[in-house]
């Protein structure tokens, strides 16, 4: 938790530039949300795992590594972590595409580990593979592909 505050106090602090459109602002708090959500979710959660639960699936969902429950805290530690770079390289980036890029990204990075956490609580409580595990990797593929698409549709723009 300690870590969210950290991302809105150097949020807050850094100078707000007036030509940023209004979306970078709602992927941003969007992103906060989701990162909130991530942390709210594992806390509440904790008290009722198992003293083992799943933290590792292969690829097609099947669970195939375990660990202590505290682990429940690791996504939304790194999924902390990442956001606070994603948004401050972006917040430092003057061309808007790449800007636009990375607010992208940190919102469906944060929704990738959101994603996880359910999965991975899910898992830990029913001891059942998710039914929806194909999410993590359309998630994942999406993450990969929207940059390229980015610059396709930038470069027609120009033409």
């Amino acid at each position: 938790m300690g870590s969210l505050f950290c991302i809105l106090t150097i949020m807050c602090a850094l100078p707000r530039e007036p030509e940023k459109p209004l979306y970078f602002t709602i992927l941003t708090v969007a992103s906060i949300i989701l990162l909130l959500a991530n942390w709210i979710l594992a806390i509440i959660e904790y008290p009722s795992l198992p003293s083992v639960i799943p933290s590792h699936f292969n690829s097609i969902g099947t669970v195939d590594g375990y660990s202590n429950k505290v682990t429940v805290f690791l996504l939304p530690s790194v999924a902390s972590f990442t956001l606070l770079i994603l948004l401050l390289v972006a917040g430092q980036l003057n061309p808007m595409r790449e800007a636009r890029i990375l607010k992208v990204i940190g919102f469906l990075t944060a929704l990738l580990f959101l994603l996880i956490e359910v999965f991975l609580l899910y898992a830990a409580k029913t001891g059942h593979t998710p039914q929806h595990f194909y999410l993590v990797f359309m998630l994942s593929g999406i993450m990969v592909i929207y940059p390229f698409i980015e610059m396709i549709v930038d470069r027609k723009r120009q033409k």
